[in-house]
C-alpha cells in the first residue's frame, strides 16, 4: 500500500510523518500540518512511519507509568505504549529505530485513535522532539508586542490568560499561543514559537519571535516587578518545563539549556492587578530593558 506522506513544522524543526490513512486535520493543526507537497531540498529532521499491527508488541522494561502511557527502554531509546485508561490494555507503540527516526504503531482496529492531527500531535510527543533541537515546552502565553516576544509564565489559574488578553486589548499585542511555548535556541539566540497545543485558549498560530522577557506572574494588590537572579529565575522556569524524569539525557538538556536562558533574557517576578494599569507598568519596564 502506498503511504501517504505529511510535512509538519514545528518550532522549525521539520518533521515527515506517513500513514496508511487519510488524516484529518482539526484547528490545532491547520498552520502546521499539511500534505506532503514541498520542495525536494527540504529536508526532515525527524521522521515518523504510522502503521498498523496485527500483534502487540513486546516490551521489556518497565520503567515509568502514567494513566495514558508506560515508558518502555530499549537499547535505542525509550518505547511509549499508550494504554486504554479504562482497560488499561496497549494499543499503539512509539518506538524508535534510531536517533531521529520513529514507527508508532498501532493495533488493527484503533485507526480512529490516529485519524485526526490532534491525535498524531499528541502521539509523536513533542517536547522529546524539541529537546533534540535545543528546545523545551514552557506553560506560558506568548504574546508578540513590536517583534518582542513576551511570556507570561505561571501555574495555571494565575492570570497568564488575563494579561495577554490585556496586551492584545491596549496594546494591539498578537498572542500567539495563550497556554503552551515552544523555547528554542538557534546560533545563540532564544526564541518563543507557537505550538500546535494550547490548553483551552484555542489559539494555534506557527509563528514566532526573539524573546525579550520571561514575566512570572503572581496575583498581587499592587503592580511590583522584581528582576529575578540567574538562580532564582532558574527555579521559577523549570517548575513550569514539561520534563521527562524518566530520561537522564532529556533532562541534562532541559538543566543546560534553562540555564543558557536565564543568563541571556531577563526574568521578573510580576505582582500585578488584573487591569490597563498592569500593562502600562511592565510597558514601561520593557522599553526601558530594549531601550526603546
Amino acid at each position: 500500500m502506498e503511504k501517504n506522506r505529511y510535512y509538519v513544522s514545528i518550532a522549525d524543526v521539520s518533521i515527515g510523518i506517513k500513514t496508511d490513512f487519510d488524516v484529518l486535520i482539526g484547528q490545532e493543526g491547520e498552520q502546521f500540518f499539511c500534505r506532503e507537497s514541498i520542495p525536494t531540498n527540504i529536508k526532515n529532521d525527524i521522521s515518523f512511519n504510522i502503521q498498523k499491527t496485527n500483534n502487540p508488541l513486546t516490551m521489556g522494561k518497565k520503567i515509568f507509568d502514567e494513566d495514558e502511557f508506560f515508558i518502555y527502554e530499549t537499547e535505542f531509546g525509550f518505547t511509549r505504549q499508550f494504554t486504554s485508561i479504562i482497560s488499561k490494555k496497549p494499543y499503539a507503540w512509539l518506538t524508535p529505530y534510531n536517533e531521529y527516526n520513529y514507527n508508532l504503531s498501532y493495533l488493527s482496529g484503533r485507526e480512529e485513535d490516529f485519524k485526526y492531527s490532534k491525535n498524531i500531535l499528541e502521539g509523536i510527543n513533542i517536547e522529546s522532539i524539541l529537546n533534540k533541537f535545543n528546545g523545551f515546552i514552557l506553560h506560558s502565553s506568548f504574546i508578540n508586542w513590536q517583534n518582542n516576544g513576551i511570556l507570561f509564565s505561571a501555574p495555571s489559574g494565575t492570570g497568564k490568560s488575563t494579561q495577554a488578553d490585556l496586551w492584545n486589548k491596549h496594546e494591539n499585542a498578537e498572542i500567539i499561543n495563550g497556554d503552551r511555548a515552544g523555547v528554542r535556541n538557534v546560533d545563540g539566540v532564544w526564541s518563543a514559537y507557537g505550538l500546535p497545543v494550547a490548553g483551552s485558549s484555542g489559539i494555534y498560530k506557527n509563528k514566532k519571535a526573539q524573546i525579550s522577557h520571561i514575566i512570572v506572574l503572581r496575583q498581587g494588590t499592587e503592580n511590583k516587578l522584581t528582576r529575578l537572579s540567574p538562580r532564582d529565575a532558574f527555579i521559577k522556569i523549570y517548575s513550569e518545563t514539561t520534563v521527562h524524569t524518566w530520561d537522564d539525557e532529556f533532562q541534562n538538556n532541559i538543566l543546560n539549556m534553562i540555564s543558557d536562558l536565564v543568563q541571556n533574557v531577563p526574568v521578573y517576578l510580576y505582582e500585578c492587578l488584573p487591569d490597563e494599569s498592569a500593562v502600562e507598568f511592565l510597558k514601561e519596564q520593557i522599553m526601558k530593558d530594549n531601550k526603546l
